[in-house]
This record gives C-alpha cells, sequence and structure tokens, in this order.
C-alpha cells in the first residue's frame, strides 16, 4: 500500500506540472489570420469536379476554399479575421481571364496612333468607325492627316482586299508634302511615301538598300520603288520608326491605355509571345517591370522571347534574366517563340496547292531548313516551343518537324495562330498530342473578302477550323494578337462559337467551338497553352485568387449573346479593381 501511495504521489506531481507547461504554451498562429469571402450568385469555376459555387473565402491573394453557403468555409472563417464582401451578390464570377498571346511593345506602339480599318474598334478614350472602299479610306486618311501636327504621321488598318492598293506613288498624290507611314491590317507590313522615307534617312535608293541588306532579311521583303516594307524586314523597318513610336509620352500612354484595355475585358494573366523582338531585353524587362510590378496594376504577364534573341545556352540566358528581372507579375520560363510561315492579314501565308487564285505566293519568315536547326536547338535544351504558322503548307513543314524531334515527357508544342488547317492536318494535331493556340478572328474579319480573293468558298469558310480540334480533343487557347483582335476574350469567345462575318453571314457552323469550350480557351485551356494551369485559369483552392466579374451568367445567355455580356471589372490576387477605375 505504501508504495502505491508513493506512485500515485509522482503521477500527480508529474500530470501537474506537465499541466503548468502546457498552460504556459504560447497559442500558435493561425493560418491566414485575415480572410475575405467573396459571395456572388453564382461562381463558375471551370473546374468540371465542383463547377459551381455561391462563396469563395482568400486570404493572401490565394483561394482558400469554395462553398455553397458560408458555414462550408467554417474549415476557413473560424477562429479568424473574416470579412464577407457580398457586393458581387448579384453577379457572376468566372477566373480571370487569360490572353495567352499578345505583344505589349507592339500594343504600346498601337494604342497613341488613329485606326483606320475594315472594322470598328472601341478602345481607351477613343472610338474608330469601320472604313470600306477605295474612295472611303482615301477620305478618312485625308480627314485624319490634317488634324495631326505629327512631324512623321502613321495610321494602322489599311487592307487593299477592303480598301484597294496602296503604295509609295499613291500615297504622295493624297500627301505629297507630309510625312506620312501606312501599317498594314496585318501589321506584318508598313509603306512609306517619299517625304517619310526622305525622314527616315532612307530616301535613296542606296541608302534604301544599305538598311535591309542584312542578314536574317529577304531583299523581296524591302521595295524602294513602292515604298513596301514587310515580313524579315520588317523590323528594321520599325528601328527607323523607333523616335516617333516610343517618344516618352506615347510610351506612356501606350501604358496607361493597354492597363486600361486589360482591365475593361477582365484579363489577369496574358504571356508576350515576341519579348525582345522590338526593343531588346533589357530595355523590355525594364519597361514592363515599371507597369507590371506596381500595385495598381491587376496582371500579371509570362515573357516569351523571340529564338534569335536568345543567345548562347539557353538555359544560361535563361537563369540570368530571371536572375535579374523575374518577379511575382512579370516573369519568365523555358519557353520560345518561333515562326513559320508569313501573316494571314496579308495573305503572306504559305498555301498548298492550288495555292492563291491571282497566282501569288506565300512567305517564309524562317525558312525551314533554319526552322529545324531552330526548333531542335531549343527542344534539345527542353523548352516548350510555341511556333507561329498559318497557312496549310505552312504547317505541314512544322508538323514534318515535329515529327522528327525525340519524345520527350513535359515538354508541348503549340501551333500558335493556325489560320487554315486540313482536317487531315488537325488529325495529325490531335494524334500528336500538340496544343493549339488559336486567333479566331480570321473568320470574321475576312471569311467574305478571301473567298471572293485569294482562297476560294470553302477555304475561306473554313478557316480557323476549331471545331474539328475540339472533336479531336485537342486543348485550345484564343488569343487576341492585338491588334489583329480586340484584348476582349468574351469577343474571341463569341466569334469561336458563333462564326458571323462582317457582313453577317455564318461560316462552316460545324467549326464552331461549343460554348463551354469556347470559355475554357479564355480560361483553363489557355492557362495551359502558356503552362501556368497549376496557378490561374479556373476557381480552385491554392490557386490565385483571379475572378472576372461579369453581369450576366454566359451559360444562360448563351453563345449569341456572349459579347454583350458586361464586365464589371477584376478582382486579382485577392483585391478588387472596378473596370471604371482610371
Amino acid at each position: 500500500m505504501h508504495r502505491f501511495w508513493h506512485h500515485f504521489a509522482a503521477l500527480l506531481v508529474l500530470v501537474t506540472f506537465s499541466n503548468v507547461a502546457v498552460a504556459k504554451e504560447p497559442t500558435a498562429p493561425v493560418h491566414y489570420p485575415k480572410v475575405t469571402v467573396y459571395e456572388a450568385a453564382k461562381i463558375i469555376t471551370m473546374e468540371p469536379g465542383y463547377p459551381e459555387a455561391h462563396y469563395v473565402a482568400t486570404a493572401d491573394g490565394i483561394i482558400l476554399g469554395l462553398g455553397q453557403s458560408l458555414d462550408d468555409l467554417d474549415a476557413w472563417t473560424l477562429g479568424r479575421d473574416v470579412t464577407v464582401d457580398r457586393q458581387f451578390a448579384k453577379n457572376i464570377l468566372m477566373p480571370g481571364f487569360v490572353e495567352p498571346h499578345i505583344h505589349p511593345m507592339q500594343t504600346i506602339m498601337m494604342l497613341p496612333i488613329p485606326f483606320i480599318s475594315p472594322e470598328s474598334w472601341e478602345l481607351p478614350g477613343k472610338s474608330y468607325p469601320a472604313v470600306r472602299g477605295k474612295a472611303d479610306y482615301e477620305r478618312r486618311l485625308r480627314a485624319v492627316l490634317a488634324k495631326s501636327t505629327d512631324e512623321l504621321f502613321i495610321t494602322w488598318g489599311h487592307h487593299k482586299l477592303f480598301h484597294g492598293d496602296m503604295d509609295r506613288a499613291l500615297l504622295d498624290s493624297i500627301a505629297p508634302d507630309r510625312a506620312v507611314v501606312i501599317w498594314q491590317r496585318s501589321f506584318h507590313e508598313i509603306i512609306a511615301n517619299t517625304p517619310a522615307l526622305k525622314l527616315l534617312g532612307i530616301g535613296t535608293k542606296d541608302a534604301f538598300a544599305a538598311a535591309f541588306s542584312k542578314p536574317g532579311i529577304d531583299p523581296s521583303h524591302a521595295d524602294y520603288d513602292s515604298g513596301i516594307i514587310h515580313e524579315t524586314a520588317l523590323f528594321n523597318g520599325i528601328e527607323k520608326l523607333r523616335p516617333y513610336l516610343f517618344s516618352p509620352a506615347k510610351v506612356q500612354q501606350g501604358l496607361t491605355d493597354m492597363r486600361q484595355m486589360m482591365l475593361e475585358n477582365g484579363v489577369t494573366t496574358s504571356a508576350d509571345l515576341a519579348f525582345g523582338g522590338f526593343g531588346g531585353p533589357e530595355m523590355e524587362s525594364k519597361l514592363f517591370k515599371s507597369l507590371y510590378d506596381q500595385p495598381t496594376t491587376p496582371s500579371r504577364i509570362l515573357a516569351i522571347p523571340v529564338a534569335p534573341l536568345v543567345t548562347g545556352d539557353p538555359n544560361v540566358w535563361l537563369k540570368d534574366m530571371k536572375s535579374k528581372y523575374d518577379s511575382d507579375k512579370f516573369f519568365f520560363s523555358n519557353r520560345v517563340k518561333l515562326f513559320a510561315d508569313g501573316a494571314f492579314f496579308a495573305q503572306y501565308m504559305q498555301m498548298n496547292p492550288p495555292g492563291y487564285s491571282d497566282g501569288h505566293e506565300g512567305k517564309w519568315l524562317t525558312e525551314p531548313e533554319e526552322l529545324l536547326k531552330q526548333t531542335k536547338r531549343f527542344w534539345d535544351a527542353g523548352w516548350h516551343l510555341h511556333t507561329h504558322v498559318n497557312g496549310d503548307k505552312g504547317l505541314d513543314v512544322v508538323l514534318d518537324i515535329t515529327e522528327k524531334l525525340a519524345v520527350k515527357n513535359g515538354q508541348n508544342i503549340v501551333m500558335e495562330h493556325l489560320g487554315y488547317s486540313t482536317e487531315a492536318q488537325n488529325r495529325r494535331i490531335g494524334q500528336m498530342g500538340l496544343y493549339v493556340s488559336a486567333q479566331p478572328n480570321y473568320i470574321r474579319i475576312l471569311g467574305d473578302t478571301y473567298a471572293k480573293t485569294g482562297m476560294g468558298p470553302d477555304r475561306a469558310a473554313q478557316m480557323s477550323r476549331l471545331g474539328s480540334l475540339e472533336r479531336k480533343g485537342v486543348p485550345l487557347g484564343l488569343h487576341s494578337d492585338f491588334n489583329m483582335a480586340p484584348i476582349d476574350p468574351l469577343y474571341l469567345a463569341w466569334v469561336a462559337s458563333n462564326r458571323i462575318t462582317l457582313d453577317g453571314n455564318a461560316k462552316a457552323p460545324a467549326e464552331r467551338l461549343s460554348l463551354d469550350k469556347a470559355l475554357r480557351a479564355i480560361t483553363i485551356e489557355a492557362a495551359q497553352i502558356i503552362g501556368l494551369d497549376a496557378m490561374v485559369g479556373s476557381i480552385a483552392t491554392g490557386k490565385k485568387a483571379d475572378f472576372t466579374v461579369l453581369d450576366s451568367d454566359p451559360y444562360e445567355i448563351g453563345a449569341p449573346q456572349l459579347q454583350e455580356i458586361g464586365i464589371k471589372g477584376v478582382i486579382f490576387e485577392g483585391r478588387w479593381f472596378p473596370a471604371g477605375q482610371e
């Protein structure tokens, strides 16, 4: 008995001191102490396993969880400082839209200059009506030129199939005493008059030839007599235009307008598919960081360089760029942009027989032999490939090159634009496991015109053959490639799911995307195209708290009304940015 009480007393002492020790331990910090819960009439997650919700909990810029009621979120709200934001209780939340192919430098260049194009444009702070016909184009050009005091007047949007031919002599007759440059609707071609050539220092035949006699430039892509500079000669032409395109005032205006255009159209993530091509990697990195690293910019961007820019070992180049410039909202990855054939809007894409109805030939941006070398270089280095390709002949070259590559798990190849492909080629794309980032606006703007000139009615009707890709299970993103189309994902989804031309004609209805696929192509599959689907593209626990706030449910109103949906703004990493914000 004595021994029992001895052990009991010892146990009592142990328990007592143990309780004291527990009482003195500091309270563990609460994980995510401040939580914001957003309520919505409907949250469209783009996640098949949990497609809808009414509440989403966020903290520190990420999504903590979703539920159908506040009680569902007790795991993330009890014991925490919780704000329930009900301002969107009558609205629809979708994932922040993803724009998988833009060119910020091109956007900055284009936004400050006037548009005279076949379709109307609504841009931040300005509107441009549609102009068609030669006489109307020249009338508008004269009117806009008369209002400008620029030493070098630059306008964008001319297309000969809508506006008639244009060259140096005709432009001289319109503006004999003013320096004028017209940017063709494709962006791949500029037309300069005689005063402009003189102003740019290439006013003589010898000076012009010297400016464009450089490695990598096809001599036929720069013609002194016509004043036309295009495709492989274009970037040398842009270099001459640099002082007039990139003045501090115009750059600042372009940056401001680009930010606003993204916000008004619900874009929270994008990819630059020509990084470094306009101003070099150092200049462009610093410029973009001045915009994206600001807390007032509600979007992020992935920089994907053009292949010739990446010198030496690609992975050493990447490591250096990441160490100098990577941030949360401006960053690099092992992805590269390659170029096959020419511009679709200029009918410079390479077409298989019978070719073009007028007999002209397409153009190569990169000759097939050189494209093979570039492709293998980056593939062997472990990089993902994004290849600009527009015509079926160009696509045959790209697919044949792809089949020569060693199979590697985890590396993706993306066909960019894919203006015209055949059903057989789409089968190859599906069988090879390739991705597509498509430009749907070709069918909208060019479907009727290319049927009459160049392609014929059957091929023109089947441009942007996206329904076929959907049926084959190909991951698909829709992009603007601004200013080939507006940076407006709902517009792109509307075009792809309706295929209605400028003249109101429906083209190849079987090639329409389903409504769900069109919406996936501006959210989760667009994110997949650029390798960011683990971070963005759907509303799921652990992803960025990026939401686009809509005034209507796209699944309820249907594909024909997609472009009528209003966007109130975005929630970017948990912070609200109204679209009307200046």
